[in-house]
């Protein structure tokens, strides 16, 4: 008989804040010492880059309803 795999947790990582909280779940696995620093390192530096895409991402969104509107009242 095998012994099932558990199932790890998917974070959602959509939002900034989710971002957040994921980066700060991996820092406490990090200072307890149940995860390598280094590994830590490089998933910190992977969820810092989808950040700053969520982040871009929300801003050109913005940006595109602005210029909508701005097209709308100037016509």
């Amino acid at each position: 008989m095998t012994t099932p795999t558990p199932q790890r947790s998917r974070a959602t990582l959509v939002t900034l804040g989710d971002v957040r909280r994921e980066l700060a779940k991996l820092y406490r696995k990090a200072e307890r010492g149940q995860i390598p620093t280094a590994d830590a390192s490089r998933l910190a530096f992977i969820l810092m880059s989808l950040g700053k895409v969520i982040e871009t991402s929300t801003i050109e969104e913005r940006l595109d309803a602005l210029e909508v509107i701005a097209d709308e009242t100037h016509r």
